[in-house]
């Protein structure tokens, strides 16, 4: 038989009570003042330890006990060997040092290796509508905000155009491409890719590039970002270091501001 002792809550009241705790063949039975209750093993359920804090038993009905881990640590060990396991590794800085060790080295090949890779595979099972719709997602983002219609003469914007067309006709990639002149004084002198084939050339690029070759070898940089599908690929990885984040941190309800943090993830890169 095994005894010791422990602090009894009814989960009805904070009333504390000191009782004893016997147990004997598979049954545990708490006495004390006004207190006597008989259970079996199989009907308390067991929070995870923690070292040097006291173990939490929950009873049937919403009752607690609280005592000495050391006391309760045999009686459980048996239903969870592997929480055993870990409390042991756990009570040891030698272990917990090198898992700190290790769970270091991992995020950063998750974060360095892991991250694009897997981001690259998944990129190319991504149906090319759904990228487009990403795509577009972002560029509301960005419409209003950020960038205005461009001012660019109508002559300037139907040679660019057209320009834009000989590069990718012929391409049948699946990207429907499409060529936005937007001014933005904000990013200055810039051109991106969004997911989908939308290219983003601005005027301040324009007025800077000058000649016609200039243009084209920036829009011309903006296409493999496309056929690569990097944009894409970019925000899978955010995506993915943002999960990695939030396991680590305890935090997974954080995971639903993942859609709000794309569109972001595109504008810094």
């Amino acid at each position: 038989m095994t005894e010791f002792d422990a602090t009894y809550y009814d989960g009805r009241s904070a009333r504390r009570r000191a009782v004893r705790v016997s147990v004997l063949d598979g049954r545990l039975r708490v006495v004390g003042g006004d207190v006597d209750v008989d259970v079996t093993l199989e009907e308390i359920e067991t929070d995870a330890p923690i070292p040097g804090a006291p173990r939490i038993l929950r009873l049937p009905g919403g009752a607690q006990l609280r005592a000495e881990a050391a006391a309760v640590a045999a009686l459980f060990a048996r239903r969870n060997p592997v929480e055993t396991l870990v409390e042991r590794l756990e009570s040891r800085w030698p272990y917990a040092l090198g898992a700190l060790v290790l769970l270091v080295a991992f995020a950063w090949w998750f974060v360095a290796r892991g991250l694009p890779f897997a981001a690259e595979k998944i990129a190319a099972h991504i149906p090319a509508r759904a990228e487009a719709a990403i795509g577009e997602q972002a560029l509301s983002a960005i419409d209003g905000r950020i960038c205005a219609p461009s001012a660019l003469s109508a002559g300037q914007q139907e040679a660019l155009q057209r320009n834009f067309g000989r590069m990718t006709a012929g391409l049948n990639d699946g990207h429907e491409y499409r060529l936005l002149l937007r001014s933005c004084p904000r990013m200055g002198s810039n051109a991106f890719a969004l997911p989908g084939g939308s290219i983003i050339l601005t005027d301040q690029l324009v007025h800077l590039g000058g000649s016609e070759d200039g243009i084209s070898g920036v829009l011309a940089h903006e296409i493999g970002h496309v056929r690569e599908r990097h944009g894409l690929r970019t925000l899978l990885q955010g995506a993915g270091l943002l999960a990695l984040i939030t396991t680590l941190a305890g935090d997974a309800a954080a995971i639903t501001s993942l859609a709000v943090t794309l569109p972001t993830v595109l504008l810094q890169s």
